[in-house]
């Protein structure tokens, strides 16, 4: 495999995976969904570590377009996608997708997800979409985390996700449990 010159921004956050996810760890039949996957950083962790039961799957779902984030103008993302693609061989249990979240949403049939991750476009219109999305197909008892809370100083707030998940949990408090509000959010919807 091809080593990765990509910034690794997971394992900054692998922590909470490793602490949040153990109660999923090699159990059946479980569906899980990342919403921005870049070059499958968690993909791997979780396919690894948690989705290690055949009939358990994970859905990627990403354009692998990038955003107009200063980060990414200096990345080409077909690139990033040969090597996300060149990481999935070895998994028989994942699903990618290359297209919008909101495309994915609009033609889904697959059933409820144990656990949503929400990395995809920052902005506060589609994070507020994404998780409205991603909260009517979350089970009750799932969880749903999102990445880059605290992403965006200096920026306005409609370019930013923490407005929109604040929303988001305003929203559902009292159908949530918040597990933790760091970088990261991770609720559990209840049952």
């Amino acid at each position: 495999m091809t080593e990765s010159n990509f910034p690794n921004w997971f394992t900054g956050q692998q922590y909470l995976f490793e602490t949040l996810l153990s109660e999923f760890t090699d159990k059946p039949n479980l569906k899980f969904l990342q919403i921005g996957t870049y070059t499958g950083d968690a993909s791997v962790w979780i396919l690894n570590n948690v989705l290690t039961n055949s009939t358990s799957c994970l859905i990627d779902v990403d354009t692998w377009e990038g955003s107009d984030e200063p980060e990414h103008t200096k990345i080409n993302f077909n690139k990033v996608y040969e090597y996300y693609k060149e990481r999935m061989i070895p998994y028989t249990n994942v699903r990618s997708i290359r297209d919008s979240s909101n495309n994915f949403f609009k033609h889904n049939t697959e059933p409820m997800f144990d656990f949503i991750y929400i990395d995809g476009d920052h902005t506060y219109a589609q994070v507020l979409k994404d998780s409205e999305n991603a909260w009517n197909t979350l089970l009750k008892g799932g969880i749903m985390a999102f990445d880059d809370y605290l992403w965006g100083e200096g920026l306005a707030p409609e370019l930013t996700p923490r407005p929109a998940i604040d929303e988001f949990l305003n929203k559902y408090k009292n159908d949530i449990e918040i597990l933790t509000i760091k970088y990261q959010v991770w609720i559990r919807k209840k049952q």
